[in-house]
């Protein structure tokens, strides 16, 4: 194996040991620690685009209102699997089309195999805020709590791939995030809106941390590379059969109504009946690294006799070359607004305590894009199918 020392300057704290392991073409990142009072201390990040999308991964009607159907019965709370799944007879129709998933996407390598898939399901379209999905349990355990170095050291040394430390005392995060669409509602307009390379409202309103060529954390500069000052969004429509996965640590919302981050108020209460008009159904399931603990107390591997199968057990979903991937398409407008269009306020709601918001208020006030202005947004949260990447501004951007 050859390996490099590249050191990490911005904080003085680490140096990254890269070693490249020239028979298997792999990528191994060691950290060493001599400190861990102040920076992120964070995980090693896939170098594939930070958002995916597929349709017809699931192209079956009748395994699509099969899922529905147990996962309407099985309620909302969380559960998590092992995989490879063993004992498969014991294993609900979710794990098992999760496995299959995984399975056609090839994620897992020889050297790790296992995997914890955690997962749970929503059956409404709900408004849901801003958040990134972490180790539930593990964060309330700390909420409470002033972390200090020692125990940040421990947490960094238990959970070395998925634990970042931040000034907020960090999180424990998944190797990536899913969501599964099965029934879409003919009304709904519920995006899974996604901030890639956005973990809080704090980041939201911070200048993207990129690392340069010498592995340093650098602050973006005011240039068109850097996209200093502008917050990339992802909007990704809730279409049957698609599959959206994104990195963990990625910030994701689903605003309800579709244009909640630009009205001043909403009137009235939400409508959720009938499901055929207003439902949205979906399976959202995190990939979590079998070389260390599972979530903590998410019940794992519950043995369950499942009664609820398809005819088609062995094509739970379509193989991998039949799934179409979705093109990231950016929204534009030929015509330039007003400028009084263009610097309206997109407000972002973000959910959870202060710490979890990494901002002390609960929403992130952001601008609209410079191109189509709040129009755009607008527009891009309201299409049916097309999967669009926008760029919002902070008020200071340059």
């Amino acid at each position: 194996a050859l390996c490099k020392m590249i050191p990490f300057t911005r904080f003085c704290f680490i140096s990254i040991y890269i070693c490249i392991n020239t028979t298997s073409d792999s990528l191994t990142l060691a950290l060493s620690t001599s400190s861990l009072s102040d920076g992120n201390i964070s995980k090693s990040r896939s170098t594939s685009p930070p958002v995916k999308v597929w349709d017809g991964v699931l192209s079956s009607t009748d395994q699509r209102k099969s899922l529905h159907d147990y996962a309407s019965k099985a309620g909302l709370g969380h559960k998590c699997f092992t995989r490879p799944l063993s004992n498969i007879e014991e294993r609900n129709i979710i794990e098992r089309t999760l496995d299959a998933i995984l399975t056609e996407l090839d994620d897992s390598t020889s050297s790790k195999p296992k995997q914890y898939v955690e997962y749970w399901t929503r059956q409404e379209w709900r408004h849901i805020e801003a958040h990134s999905d972490v180790d539930e349990s593990l964060a309330k355990k700390y909420d409470a709590m002033n972390i200090d170095e020692a125990t940040i050291k421990d947490l960094a040394s238990k959970y070395p791939s998925t634990y970042v430390h931040n000034n907020e005392g960090g999180y424990r995060y998944p190797t990536h995030g899913h969501v599964l669409y099965l029934q879409v509602g003919t009304d709904v307009k519920g995006p899974t809106c996604v901030f890639p390379r956005r973990s809080s409202g704090g980041d939201l309103l911070q200048p993207l941390q990129q690392r340069t060529e010498e592995g340093e954390r650098d602050v973006a500069t005011c240039d068109s590379r850097s996209n200093a000052g502008q917050v990339e969004l992802i909007i990704v429509p809730a279409v049957s059969g698609r599959l959206l996965r994104f990195d963990g640590e990625d910030l994701h919302a689903v605003p309800r109504p579709h244009d909640l981050w630009m009205l001043p108020f909403v009137k009235g209460g939400a409508e959720y009946k009938p499901e055929e008009t207003w439902g949205r159904s979906v399976i959202l399931f995190n990939v979590w690294p079998g070389d260390e603990d599972p979530p903590l107390d998410v019940p794992l591997d519950e043995a369950v006799v499942d009664t609820q199968s398809t005819s088609t057990e062995t094509n739970l979903v379509s193989k991998y070359p039949s799934w179409t991937e979705v093109p990231i398409e950016q929204q534009s407008s030929d015509i330039p607004p007003p400028d009084s269009q263009s610097n309206q306020s997109v407000k972002v709601w973000l959910l959870g305590n202060e710490r979890r918001r990494g901002h002390p208020m609960r929403t992130a006030p952001l601008l609209s894009p410079e191109d189509g202005g709040r129009e755009a947004v607008r527009g891009a949260l309201g299409e049916k199918d097309k999967v669009t990447q926008l760029w919002l501004r902070h008020k200071d951007s340059c």
